[in-house]
């Protein structure tokens, strides 16, 4: 099974500037740290014996501040010869979808083909999408629509493409990718189960973020490839996406404890879980504004105890990530998590992020030097099977 790495910068000290009020005041360590100590944890893919590097998209905030996925992985293109690389997601209403389809050529070309894994998803965060002025009331059909035209574009010579939102004129990518398969490379990740079941209808195999009990994953896959089957897809296999913190003794490893709590708050915060005007109202996120009362005690002061305590407790309703579905502990409990995850799941490639929330990027490019000496090569000699579990429920049933 292949193995990558997932590059992220937070700058997740500065929540308690902004959620102090303090706005017009510089943060304390400049973003540009951040992204280097993250650009700097990506090299050590390639001699490590990592098989890819993976990058989201997020920007106007301290979380994630990846403005452009594809930007970076042009910049690790130039300074690797093997590592393939993927998106985790790019956020496809944000895009002109022309412009996308081109750039995804363009690295295409620089990569030698290295860009295997096209990851698109429709965005939760009002704050990226008022940034850029595009209502999220399309971003459903601005999503299916840029898939259109991506299949398009990366598939025929010449096209052109007639929609509510698109209009394009008959044209040609230039310069033209140097794989024919591109099409074949795009996976859809989705929170909400309308666009989990889109994504699946229209043939995409999955990208999951771990961020969700194992077995809610589980049924998650069950449910797209039933989907898949009703419009006549075989069965898939999905990539999965999973934080990891590698240690060598079990006590170190509780230091992830508030590494995962201000995560979780880094993710309440950025994408507004606990503010439910941010959903209610919004065509297309009704199943998010469904769960906002859930999220905000994330607000609360991080230091306190009894936050500490909530959190661990109700972890598995609040929005985050959840403790079943992640990768921290000592080599053997960490190969030990992977091998029950996809046995679960059936997921068919791993993506690690190794930084999150205020952990330090010293202890992350130490557990990804743990991993890859200890859990990376048994991993990578792994069988990633299609489990029954994970087949069409009628398929399962009569198997």
């Amino acid at each position: 099974m292949k193995v990558n790495l997932g590059v992220f910068a937070h700058n997740s000290h500065d929540w308690d500037r902004i959620q102090d009020g303090r706005l017009y005041e510089a943060p304390a360590e400049p973003d540009w740290r951040f992204v280097e100590a993250g650009i700097e944890l990506a090299k050590l893919a390639e001699p490590l014996g990592y098989d890819g590097i993976w990058a989201p998209e997020h920007f106007g905030s301290p979380y994630g501040m990846t403005p452009n996925p594809l930007q970076i992985l042009s910049y690790l293109a130039g300074i690797t010869e093997r590592v393939t690389f993927g998106t985790m997601v790019a956020v496809a209403p944000w895009w002109n979808p022309v412009r996308l389809a081109h750039q995804i050529a363009y690295l295409d070309i620089i990569s030698n083909g290295r860009l295997e894994t096209i990851g698109l998803g429709r965005g939760v965060a009002k704050k990226e999408f008022d940034a850029l002025g595009i209502p999220r009331e399309e971003a459903r059909e601005r999503l299916a629509e840029t898939l259109d035209i991506l299949q398009l574009a990366l598939s025929q010579q010449r096209f052109s493409y007639d929609g509510e939102i698109f209009k394009i004129p008959e044209m040609e990518l230039r310069p033209a990718p140097k794989s024919q398969d591109l099409c074949n490379r795009i996976f859809g990740s989705a929170s909400s189960a309308e666009s989990a079941e889109m994504l699946a209808r229209r043939g995409l195999s999955p990208l999951f973020v771990g961020n969700k009990p194992l077995e809610d994953a589980a049924r998650e896959v069950r449910r797209v490839n039933t989907f898949r089957a009703e419009e006549g897809f075989a069965p898939s296999q999905p990539k999965n996406v999973m934080m990891v913190f590698c240690t060598r003794s079990a006590e170190e490893a509780k230091k992830a404890d508030d590494w995962l709590l201000t995560a979780n708050r880094d993710v309440n915060l950025h994408y507004g879980f606990a503010d439910p005007s941010n959903f209610i109202g919004v065509k297309g996120y009704e199943a998010y504004a469904a769960r906002e009362a859930s999220a905000t005690a994330v607000l609360d002061a991080v230091a306190e105890r009894a936050l500490r305590e909530q959190m661990k407790s109700n972890v598995a309703k609040m929005p985050g990530y959840h403790p079943s579905n992640l990768l921290i502990g000592t080599p053997d409990e960490v190969y030990r998590r992977i091998v029950e995850a996809q046995r679960v799941c059936s997921f068919s490639e791993l993506t690690l992020v190794p930084q999150f929330g205020v952990m330090p990027y010293v202890e992350a490019m130490s557990s990804v030097r743990l991993f890859a000496e200890e859990v990376l090569p048994e991993v990578q000699k792994m069988e990633a099977p299609l489990h029954e579990a994970a087949l069409p429920a009628l398929d399962a049933a009569t198997a």
